[in-house]
C-alpha cells in the first residue's frame, strides 16, 4: 500500500509538471494567471520536496519563564481541535496535537492554555470587546476569515510581516497562496498553514458515489485527473446522466428521487466554481494592490455552463447552512452521484454504506494548469491583537507551533485521517495532493466588507431571481471600486 501511494504521488508530481509545460502559452489570459499558475507550489504543498522531519525552524533558543501562551478560539470541536487535546486517546489528531503542545511548552518553558469564545461570534466582536478595554490576555486568536478583516479594518489587529520577526513566511509551513493573496499594500493581518489543519480540511471538494456510477455504467474520473482533462463540461454531462424519478410521480423531487449533484446547501460549489478557472473576485497585483477581476468572458462562461447545469435536474441543494445526517441523505442513501462540500466531510461520511471516493473540482478546461478550489474563510485564520505587548515572544511561538504542525499534525491529518483510514482506495489518496496543490485563498472573499454581495457571487445567484451574471456585476461593480479606492487612500 506504501509503495502504491509513493508511485501515485511521483506520478502526479510528473502529469503535472507536463500539464504546465505544455499549457504555458495558454494560461488564464487575465491578471490572475500570475497569482495562481505556480505550479512550482505544488512541491510545498504536498511536501513532495523533503521529508516533514528533516526540515527544522530557524528558532533562537529562548525560556520565556513560565509565560501563559493564551490562544483565543471558538468553542466547537471542529475549530478548537487545533489547539485544545488535553491528553492522549489514541485518535491521530488530538495525540499530535496534544504531543505539539508539550514539545513546545518544554522548549520555551511556557504554558499553553486555550480560552473559548461562542460559536456564532466570528470572533471580531469577542476580541474588540477585549482589546478596547486595554488588556493584554491574548497572544494570538483565532477567527473567522471574513472576521479577521472586519478586525483589521477596525485597526485593532497588528500586520505579521512587521510585527511577528521570527515567522518566516518562506517556510514550507505557511501557505505561499494566503500569504500571498491575503496580503494588500504589503500588509498582512491574519494568516494561515500548517499551525491549523482546517485549512485542507476546509478545502472545497467533491465525492462520489462509486456504486451509483458502476450500476450506471459510468467511469470513475480518476484517469481525467490524472490526463488534466477533469474539466466543467466532462463533470456536468455526468450530472446529466444521473436524474431519475425513483417513486414514478412524474417530477423529480429531493426528497424522494435521485440526481447527479447534492449540495447541502448554496454555499458550497455555488461559491467555489467561481475559481474552475483560476480567477478570484479580487487579485492582488504585483505591487500589493488589489483589483476587482472576477469579471471576464471565463467567469461568464463558467456560470453560464453552472446555471444551465442547476436548471435541469442534474443538481440540488437544500437552503440555509445547516448541515445534518438528515440533509446529507440525499448523497448516504445513493440518490446522488456528486456530492459538494469540504474535504474533511469524507471522515464525517465514514459510515456510509456505498463505497465513495474525492476528487477536485474539475477545470474550466484543459488549459488551466491546476484543478483550483476555494478554502473555505469558516476555517481558523490567526490575528494578533493591537494589545499584545510582547510580539517577539508571539513570533517565536507561532513559528514553533506552525513548524511542528507541517512535521507531525499535517501527516496525522493528510496521511492517517484522511488518505488511510477513511479514504477508500489508493486513487482517492492521490486526489488529495490534486486538492491541495490547488487551494485558493481570496482576498475578495475573505474580505467581504470591501466586496459586499461580489464576495460570495455563486451564492447570491442561486438564490436569487435573476441568475444573470453579467447584470448582478454590474449592480455591484461601482459600490465595490469605491471600496477599493477608500482602502488604497486609508
Amino acid at each position: 500500500m506504501k509503495n502504491l501511494k509513493i508511485i501515485a504521488l511521483l506520478l502526479i508530481v510528473c502529469i503535472i509538471s507536463v500539464i504546465f509545460l505544455s499549457c504555458a502559452s495558454d494560461e488564464p489570459n487575465d491578471s490572475n494567471a500570475g497569482n495562481n499558475a505556480n505550479p512550482q507550489n505544488i512541491g510545498e504543498e504536498v511536501h513532495a520536496d523533503a521529508p516533514e522531519e528533516s526540515v527544522q525552524d530557524n528558532l533562537p533558543e529562548s525560556d520565556f519563564g513560565g509565560h501563559t501562551f493564551t490562544l483565543f478560539i471558538r468553542d466547537a470541536d471542529h475549530y478548537n481541535t487545533d489547539f485544545f487535546a488535553e491528553s492522549l486517546i489514541g485518535e491521530p489528531i488530538n495525540d499530535a496535537v496534544h504531543n505539539r503542545n508539550k514539545n513546545i511548552e518544554e522548549r520555551f518553558n511556557i504554558n499553553i492554555a486555550v480560552e473559548f469564545y461562542d460559536m456564532n461570534d466570528w470572533g471580531a466582536s469577542a476580541l474588540q470587546r477585549i482589546i478596547q478595554a486595554g488588556d493584554d490576555i491574548y497572544d494570538i486568536a483565532a477567527v473567522h476569515g471574513a472576521g479577521a478583516f472586519s478586525l483589521a479594518q477596525s485597526n485593532f489587529v497588528l500586520d505579521w510581516f512587521e510585527n511577528m520577526p521570527y515567522v518566516d513566511f518562506d517556510a514550507p509551513w505557511w501557505s505561499d497562496d494566503a500569504i500571498k493573496n491575503l496580503a494588500a499594500f504589503g500588509r498582512l493581518y491574519c494568516v494561515t498553514g500548517d499551525i491549523t489543519h482546517l485549512g485542507l480540511a476546509s478545502t472545497q471538494s467533491f465525492l462520489f458515489n462509486k456504486d451509483l456510477f458502476a450500476n450506471l455504467g459510468l467511469d470513475y474520473p480518476y484517469q481525467d485527473v490524472l490526463d488534466g482533462t477533469w474539466t466543467l463540461d466532462k463533470f456536468i454531462g455526468l450530472t446529466k446522466s444521473a436524474p431519475a424519478d425513483l417513486n414514478g410521480d412524474g417530477q423529480i423531487t429531493p426528497d424522494a428521487d435521485r440526481f447527479g449533484l447534492f449540495m447541502f446547501n448554496e454555499w458550497t460549489y455555488p461559491i467555489s466554481v467561481l475559481y474552475s478557472g483560476g480567477d478570484r473576485v479580487i487579485t492582488i497585483d504585483g505591487g500589493g494592490t488589489p483589483e476587482l477581476t472576477i469579471y471576464n468572458p471565463r467567469t461568464v462562461d463558467i456560470f453560464d455552463k453552472f446555471f444551465d447545469m442547476m436548471n435541469t435536474d442534474g443538481a440540488a441543494y437544500i437552503p440555509g447552512i445547516s448541515h445534518s445526517a438528515a440533509i446529507d441523505d440525499m448523497f448516504t442513501s445513493g440518490r446522488s452521484l456528486f456530492y459538494a462540500g469540504v474535504l474533511s466531510d469524507v471522515i464525517k461520511l465514514r459510515d456510509m454504506e456505498n463505497e465513495i471516493g474525492i476528487l477536485p473540482h474539475p477545470k474550466y478546461d484543459a488549459n488551466v494548469p491546476l484543478y483550483y478550489s476555494l478554502v473555505d474563510a469558516g476555517q481558523n485564520v490567526f490575528v494578533v491583537p493591537i494589545t499584545a505587548e510582547n510580539t517577539e515572544r508571539t513570533s517565536i511561538i507561532v513559528e514553533a507551533l506552525a513548524a511542528e504542525g507541517y512535521k507531525n499534525i499535517m501527516p496525522a491529518f493528510y496521511e492517517i485521517s484522511l488518505k488511510t483510514k477513511h479514504a477508500r482506495d489508493d486513487e482517492s489518496s492521490a486526489m488529495i495532493d490534486f486538492i491541495r496543490a490547488g487551494r485558493i485563498f481570496d482576498y475578495g472573499y475573505y474580505n467581504n466588507s470591501v466586496t459586499g454581495d461580489l464576495a460570495y457571487a455563486g451564492q447570491r445567484l442561486v438564490t436569487g431571481r435573476n441568475q444573470n451574471f453579467t447584470s448582478f456585476f454590474e449592480r455591484n461593480e461601482t459600490r465595490v471600486q469605491r471600496n477599493i479606492e477608500r482602502l488604497m487612500e486609508d
